[in-house]
């Protein structure tokens, strides 16, 4: 059975959480910049209708942050359960996505798995996902110009 927790119920328990543990927040996105990297909880309204919204926590590598139309940074999805689970899934991602030996080891299974599956190949659907599963679809957001790559600067620096 799938739970429905109406948006404001949420905003009102991770308002008070999430200042306790030092985030700021901004309209309904909460930010904490913990050095290497700042942590993001995002609630978006969806365009669909004013009942749906989507629950999208962010980690943004600080030496990345945006230029131009380039930003280091990756997203995820949380589904809507209760406060407590949202809450406790949020802050596993953000240790594993914070955990640079981690992001590195899972950057190059990406890469691995990109060069067997290139865009065209992607957008032709002649990728069987379910015998080839992505290996971090975090990656998939941080596609560059050929001018700057936020994934040699995590081979580079991680």
């Amino acid at each position: 059975m799938e739970r429905f927790l109406p948006e404001e119920d949420l905003i009102e328990f991770v308002k008070p959480y999430l200042k306790s543990k030092g985030f700021k927040k901004k309209n309904k996105r909460w930010t904490k910049d913990i050095g290497e990297f700042t942590l993001c909880f995002y609630i978006q309204g969806s365009c669909y209708s004013k009942e749906d919204y989507y629950i999208r926590p962010g980690i943004f590598i600080n030496a990345l942050l945006p230029t131009g139309l380039v930003y280091g940074h990756w997203m995820t999805q949380i589904e809507q359960t209760t406060p407590e689970e949202i809450m406790q899934k949020f802050e596993q991602w953000c240790e594993e996505w914070t955990n640079k030996p981690l992001i590195k080891e899972r950057l190059i299974a990406f890469m691995e798995w990109e060069e067997r599956n290139p865009i065209e190949k992607r957008r032709d659907n002649l990728v069987d996902y379910e015998k080839d599963p992505i290996p971090a679809e975090e990656f998939l957001g941080i596609d560059s110009p050929p001018w700057y790559s936020p994934k040699q600067y995590i081979l580079d620096n991680f």
